[in-house]
């Protein structure tokens, strides 16, 4: 039996809340706060480290209206402003992500639980296993023989069905119905008043199904819940499609495009060097192997034309004199170098004599083709 490719799905908006919580009065070299930015790029690097993920993505809300709140405009209508500075690191977050290879996915009217719970759907059904990376109970309804829960707290815990009974106490295809039924204050679901958790998951357990539920609300021995259910039945539905993860929103996302190949070092580099993360700059510090270079010898009057055409254009340029000896008096002349960008340089030799090597210029050819731009006040040296 072929082993299954996994797909890290980060559900980014619950991370990205942890780690501002978690660390607190982090700022960065212009004195932004870093915080919560530290604290998701710490947690993702810890994830791929260790979980090795074929595939890999993450999730976030976009500010605006969703369809949750077309259909109930009081839908988290509770739940405070973002902080103003987390808010400036939301963007920032992002750019870790894509600096680490990992994509982000957003879709306005829709939250990143909806996007995760759309590719869900579309991995496992290309026989794919899917790891949701958070620690919203609300996951649980997507968890089945494929698709599993891991909330990277601590040191780790794994929710499959077995877990998900233990924890919430009903199967996950349960989940949103006890939901349904038990409200969720921090959405703003009201669900079935009089109806806690425990009624909610008693009368799920029992009955099998909201719908079963409802069908049979005269069976209901206790009273209580009875008439709160005739009293509130429409509430329990529009409160079981509010809390329902959504799996056919328009996301135009291909999977394959989430196929991790690592981390991109440049990137990181200078992101996490701006941010002031120093200890995380050895890991991607720039070495001879994956700086990207061009460095090049001129021999011919051509080339040197060519080149001092660019310098021109660029409107700036490094030049250094390579001299056979340290006295002034009897020193000659044996190269120059020139650069008009980090990586990019020219080595120009004069008149040298090697076995084997190609003509070189003399010094008075270089200085007849170098003479105008050294003489140009306009551009700098």
């Amino acid at each position: 039996m072929p082993v299954m490719s996994h797909l890290y799905l980060i559900d980014g908006n619950s991370q990205m809340y942890r780690a501002y919580h978690a660390i607190r009065d982090l700022t960065g070299p212009d004195g932004r706060s870093t915080n919560a930015v530290y604290g998701f790029v710490t947690m993702l690097r810890k994830l791929i480290s260790k979980h090795k993920p074929d595939y890999i993505a993450a999730a976030f809300d976009v500010a605006g209206p969703t369809f949750r709140t077309e259909i109930e405009s009081s839908y988290k209508a509770n739940r405070p402003e973002m902080p103003e500075d987390l808010v400036e690191q939301v963007p920032l977050v992002h750019e870790s992500c894509r600096a680490l290879g990992v994509p982000v996915l957003t879709l306005p009217g829709y939250e990143a639980d909806d996007l995760i719970g759309t590719l869900t759907e579309r991995a496992t059904k290309k026989g794919m296993a899917v790891v949701i990376v958070t620690g919203d109970k609300d996951f649980f309804q997507l968890v089945s023989d494929s698709v599993k829960v891991y909330n990277p707290k601590d040191n780790g815990i794994w929710y499959d069905a077995a877990e998900v009974q233990k924890k919430f106490g009903v199967k996950p295809s349960q989940v949103v119905d006890v939901l349904s039924l038990m409200g969720d204050s921090s959405d703003n679901i009201k669900g079935v008043p009089g109806i806690g958790e425990k009624g909610a998951r008693e009368l799920i357990t029992n009955y099998g199904s909201l719908e079963d539920l409802l069908s049979n609300i005269e069976l209901i021995t206790k009273k209580k819940h009875r008439n709160a259910l005739l009293e509130h039945e429409d509430d329990a539905r529009l409160s079981q499609e509010l809390a329902r993860i959504q799996t056919k929103a328009p996301l135009k996302f291909d999977i394959k495009t989430s196929r991790y190949s690592g981390a991109k070092p440049e990137q990181c580099f200078k992101l996490f060097s701006s941010l002031g993360f120093r200890s995380l700059l050895t890991d991607f510090a720039p070495s001879a192997e994956t700086v990207t270079k061009d460095y090049q010898l001129i021999s011919s009057k051509k080339e040197l034309g060519d080149f001092a055409a660019q310098l021109r254009t660029h409107g700036q340029f490094a030049i250094q004199v390579i001299c056979d000896d340290q006295a002034a008096m009897r020193t000659n002349i044996v190269g120059f170098s020139l650069s008009d960008g980090t990586h990019r340089a020219r080595y120009v030799p004069l008149g040298q004599s090697i076995l084997g090597s190609k003509p070189q210029l003399s010094l008075s050819e270089a200085i007849e083709i170098l003479k105008p731009i050294l003489e140009d006040e306009s551009i700098a040296k």
